[in-house]
């Protein structure tokens, strides 16, 4: 028995990425805090011991020197105590991002998390979601590498569960709802403006399968909708006061190997390539293999041709 069908995936982690940026370099110049930003930068700096760069690279990249970057980053639903030490789970959301400064393009690559993959380091082919799980963001990325052919110089995990705890922090969001569906005893309209608390920001964030919600790019939609809300409220005057713990929400819920110095160059040196996204979809099939389970399974030429577009963007 075999089940086809096709995966695609949204933006999230590029608006994420950003979101982390702006608040910190944001909160430091707005709110004039600078140690308390650096701290909280150099808090969530979880670097991977032993790996300088990529293997697949020549040379270590500098964002000082604006060179073309490639970012992994993975959205996990954990929790504070298990993201510290690197055990977040499985990754539900894998996005590659090429960044270049250079020629002002980035280029998104989201990778699906039932792609069939090998776990590198652990000798086994599964889903490529369950490589953080077991080996955290080195396995990750070694087996993303390994899939895709492409290095990888800086990761960045967020757990989609410190939304929730962000939202209820600057009192709530206004959003305007894509769709009209009702989720969780939840009520959303088309075009009509909502306050969201972090309970039915929630519900808004994750609706797929409900009546009218749209599917995968319904909530896709409603994904960038929340952090664009979330962004513009945080960055807010009345947001000012609740400074310490919003920056105390970032630490449990952000991990990256990207330094302070690293996030305010992207601040200030890459902001005309993060804001013109060229976006790429893995293609394929989904095949129930011997073990029993479901993966989804590329086709070779469209990843192939997916490749190609990256380490373009990237100068390689």
């Amino acid at each position: 028995m075999e089940k086809k069908k096709k995966r695609r995936f949204g933006c999230l982690g590029i608006f994420l990425l950003v979101f982390v940026i702006m608040l910190l370099i944001a909160a430091w110049f707005v709110g004039g805090s600078y140690l308390k930003v650096k701290q909280t930068a150099d808090n969530i700096q979880h670097k991977i011991d032993g790996r300088e760069k990529s293997e697949l690279r020549g040379d270590k990249v500098s964002i000082a020197n604006k060179d073309a970057i490639s970012v992994a980053l993975f959205g996990v639903d954990s929790n504070k105590q298990r993201l510290a030490t690197g055990d977040a789970g499985r990754s539900d959301s894998i996005i590659l991002m090429s960044i270049n400064p250079k020629t002002n393009q980035s280029q998104m690559l989201s990778i699906p998390r039932d792609t069939y993959s090998e776990m590198v380091g652990k000798g086994t082919n599964e889903k490529i979601a369950h490589a953080y799980a077991y080996g955290g963001a080195k396995m990750a990325i070694d087996s993303v590498e390994k899939l895709m052919n492409v290095p990888i110089d800086y990761y960045a995990t967020i757990n989609m569960d410190g939304m929730h705890e962000m939202v209820d922090e600057v009192g709530g969001i206004d959003v305007v709802s894509n769709a009209t569906f009702t989720s969780n005893g939840n009520r959303f309209v088309k075009g009509q403006e909502s306050h969201l608390n972090g309970d039915q920001a929630m519900s808004f964030i994750r609706s797929r399968k409900e009546d009218g919600a749209g599917g995968d790019f319904g909530r896709q939609e409603r994904q960038q909708i929340v952090i664009q809300a979330l962004a513009t409220k945080v960055l807010s005057v009345d947001s000012v006061t609740k400074l310490d713990s919003i920056l105390k929400n970032v630490e449990g819920n952000v991990v990256t190997d990207l330094s302070f110095d690293d996030l305010k160059g992207l601040a200030t040196g890459y902001n005309g390539a993060v804001r013109n996204v060229k976006k790429v979809q893995l293609q394929g099939e989904g095949s129930i293999l011997e073990d029993g389970l479901w993966y989804f399974l590329p086709n070779e030429t469209i990843k192939a041709d997916a490749r190609d577009q990256y380490m373009k963007n990237l100068g390689l």
